[in-house]
């Protein structure tokens, strides 16, 4: 079976009390998947672009709810074109309960005030917020506190500034080392070097997702060639200049080589289970280990017990516990053992296709928060 749609709220609508009901033209691009399974057809016919109306159905039609996954603005330039495939890949999972699912920018939403709890928010394709952190913490203190959103949006203003790390430390959580600064210049770059005793830095700011504005330093060492796309102090500078990132609070951490050695290995845990793990790595000529500049990722098939044990610390440590959540660690080669590195509440890429079950548990996890499953059932 071929399914070609993909459903998307747009952000003409019009807000009534008991009513969520809109009829605008959107632009949706017609991805040809075979259902259920994310992969292209062979239809060799190129893709299409149809403007035509749509009509959402007011609340009261709904007779089951309806998983509402927050996504990026329809025209954003950045993922226009990337989170129609993990939408798919999410809805087919909550098929699997009969469970209708829509997206929608996540600026737009709440949709309406619903009391009826027709309407269920997932942040997890949420992605951009971090060009735009002002607006989407403010829009998270904003949520309605009878409308559901997971996580909820108090644990994703927590998990928005990489500053939770400290939170993570001061509960005894092994933690990569780490800098907080208000800005970036040479002298706060040499400084750090000193501090941490290596002339191998990673930089980056506070609030960001992937390798947004990361940038690896070298102080007082010129072996560039050993040290792939790093720069030097004043290169970072006018760097994070041109970025307009120069006067953004930062984070500043040793560069940890087993990042190119060994990789990243993330666990990805749901209502504080382990469902399964990735690790990722990187290419020879690079330090990140994200798909757009090259990273491969494969299934971590077997966890060990100091990986689980430290990703269940870290989901301990949390202010409550998250439904979906992935927990990036790497190796901390002062100690030879593994630390995190980032605890993903909000937009983690889940890699579904790596897990035992495809990611039925997600699902699963989800409609238990929202009170619609039993984990029996």
């Amino acid at each position: 079976m071929i399914i070609t749609k993909v459903l998307y709220l747009s952000q003409c609508f019009d807000k009534q009390p008991a009513v969520a009901r809109f009829s605008c033209k959107v632009n949706i691009k017609i991805v040809m998947l075979n259902s259920c399974t994310n992969s292209a057809t062979n239809d060799d016919q190129p893709e299409e672009k149809r403007s035509f109306d749509t009509v959402q159905p007011t609340l009261s039609n709904m007779e089951t709810p309806t998983i509402v996954i927050l996504t990026p603005a329809a025209d954003d330039p950045m993922f226009a074109d990337f989170w129609q495939f993990n939408f798919n890949q999410l809805s087919c999972k909550f098929a699997e309960f009969d469970i209708r699912v829509i997206g929608a920018p996540w600026m737009t939403t709440p949709l309406a005030s619903d009391r009826s709890r027709s309407f269920i928010y997932i942040a997890n394709l949420a992605w951009g917020y971090h060009y735009q952190p002002d607006r989407w913490k403010a829009w998270l203190r904003d949520w309605p506190k009878d409308i559901s959103l997971i996580n909820s949006p108090s644990l994703l203003l927590w998990n928005t500034q990489k500053t939770y790390l400290q939170h993570l430390q001061k509960a005894g959580v092994r933690t990569i080392p780490t800098l907080y600064v208000e800005h970036v210049n040479e002298e706060v770059l040499i400084d750090a070097a000193k501090h941490f005793n290596v002339s191998d830095l990673i930089v980056k700011q506070q609030i960001s997702a992937c390798s947004f504005n990361i940038l690896r330093i070298l102080v007082g060492s010129d072996d560039f060639a050993s040290a792939p796309r790093s720069m030097c102090p004043a290169e970072a500078v006018a760097e994070l200049t041109r970025l307009d990132a120069i006067h953004s609070p930062m984070m500043i951490q040793p560069f940890m080589p087993s990042i190119v050695q060994e990789g990243e290995i993330s666990v990805f845990m749901f209502n504080g289970k382990v469902s399964h793990g990735i690790r990722s790595n990187t290419q020879p000529d690079d330090y990140r280990v994200q798909f757009e500049h090259g990273g491969v990722t494969t299934a971590q098939k077997e966890l060990s017990t100091e990986m689980l044990e430290l990703a269940h610390a870290a989901i301990n440590a949390c202010p409550e516990l998250p439904v979906y959540a992935r927990i990036d660690m790497i190796r901390d080669v002062s100690t030879g053992l593994f630390c995190i590195i980032e605890v993903e509440l909000i937009e983690p890429n889940l890699f579904l296709e790596h897990a035992p079950d495809g990611g039925t548990s997600f699902a699963r996890a989800i409609l238990h928060a929202s009170g619609l499953l039993n984990y029996n059932e």
